[in-house]
């Protein structure tokens, strides 16, 4: 195996596993919330809906969820056969790593835990950013990377 290859293993996994890590810590002690700053907090919620908590209304609709995770399982699978596709003519895959990445591990938690643990609340006096995650992050950062990459393209 080529060792870039390897490395972008290793990346992948290390996201999953430092997200998932950050979701037990969350879940086993800071579920009630834990003030960090003025504007910083951990609060856990779970979001059967997609981001932001769009379609959350899924938490008495089974179908509705399984639809969402599966469409979001679908989508994931598509741009992980499009970044191999892209490594395999020489590219860099870092943003569809950290997308791919972010995905599996929130989809991890809809699978065992029937929704995505958010934790990560940033706030400004009356105004809440929606909750997040660490998977959630990378998936923001992919996104950026990828979309700067597309415009920066010489073909």
């Amino acid at each position: 195996m080529k060792r870039k290859t390897i490395g972008y293993l290793i990346a992948g996994m290390l996201i999953i596993l430092a997200d998932q890590l950050t979701k037990w810590i969350a879940v086993n002690y800071w579920y009630d919330g834990y003030l960090v700053t003025s504007f910083l907090s951990f609060r856990v919620t779970i979001n059967r809906g997609i981001s932001w908590g769009l379609l959350s209304s899924a938490e008495t609709n089974t179908l509705l969820f399984l639809a969402i995770s599966f469409c979001i399982l679908l989508l994931t699978f598509g741009l992980a056969v499009y970044a191999f596709r892209r490594y395999k003519q020489g590219y860099s895959v870092y943003g569809e790593l950290l997308v791919v990445s972010g995905s599996c591990s929130n989809i991890i938690d809809r699978c065992f835990q029937k929704g995505v643990i958010d934790f990560i609340v940033v706030h400004w006096h009356d105004y809440v950013w929606p909750v997040f995650n660490l998977a959630d992050m990378a998936i923001v950062c992919g996104v950026g990377i990828m979309f700067f990459s597309y415009l920066t393209r010489n073909e």
